[in-house]
């Protein structure tokens, strides 16, 4: 099996219910969408069908919708049939429009505390938004993407701030994915994170919402409850921002305030 391509190691479906990878709810089947669907068939682009059916789930208790048809695959085997050459005509803002929007967004909130603070970007492609902070006086600004062999090196020491932008979503184990993160976080810092929300219509809209891509590697996919009890069941506090922005934190930064959120 090991010697097949990873498309043809699916796992393969079950009707029954499952436990949630978030609060161990049951997780019913909702339905599902050929491999090759993405994101980008909200702005008109559709691919050619792989002919594989992937099928999510969603908690009856704490909402979080996912598929455990890639819980067998390595790193690698997302890197060869997700996150390659094609990957670009199904996230077409991932190589410079999306990190260089994130980077000035962090920077309206923390570029007066550059000298100060040490940035990791988790999950940061191509190291784009790293490198915009840097120019804009982050003494510290980093990348680690274990998918990008650039960047894959792990890092040996801890930071003030971690970003992590549209990584929540790829994660097929969130729990150890959002225990990962944290293990760079400082005692006395903060994770500015972003990853959408289901929307408030979610159970009107059910599997035709348009960020149920399993193309672009979407496979875990929160409601603001599911996110809150991922982080503290790794001792951290999360709230939302907005529907798509989020921060996490062992305790209130002293060096940054945070308005509103929920």
């Amino acid at each position: 099996m090991a010697d097949l391509p990873p498309l043809q190691r699916l796992r393969r479906f079950t009707a029954d219910d499952l436990p949630c990878k978030i609060c161990g709810g049951a997780a019913r089947v909702l339905g599902g969408h050929d491999f090759n669907r993405s994101c980008e068939e909200v702005r008109g682009k559709f691919l050619p069908s792989a002919g594989l059916l992937v099928v999510y789930r969603r908690c009856g208790d704490c909402g979080f919708l996912f598929t455990d048809a890639f819980d067998d695959w390595s790193p690698e085997d997302f890197a060869q049939a997700i996150y390659n050459d094609g990957y670009s005509a199904v996230d077409p803002d991932y190589d410079t429009v999306r990190p260089q929007a994130n980077a000035q967004m962090i920077l309206k909130t923390f570029a007066n505390l550059a000298g100060r603070l040490a940035a990791l970007d988790y999950g940061g492609g191509n190291g784009v938004l790293a490198g915009e902070l840097r120019k804009a006086g982050f003494t510290v600004a980093e990348t680690y993407d274990p998918f990008t062999p650039a960047h894959s090196v792990r890092p040996e020491r801890r930071y003030n701030l971690v970003t992590c932008f549209e990584a929540m979503e790829h994660m097929p184990d969130p729990v150890t994915g959002a225990a990962d993160i944290a293990s760079f976080l400082d005692d006395d810092g903060v994770i500015v994170f972003s990853t959408v929300t289901q929307p408030d219509v979610f159970d009107v809209v059910g599997m035709r919402w348009w960020y149920i891509g399993p193309r672009n590697g979407h496979i875990s996919l929160h409601t603001r409850e599911s996110l809150r009890r991922m982080w503290a069941k790794i001792g951290l506090t999360a709230f939302s921002l907005s529907a798509s922005l989020h921060v996490a934190y062992r305790k209130p930064p002293s060096f940054v305030q945070f308005a509103g959120g929920t």
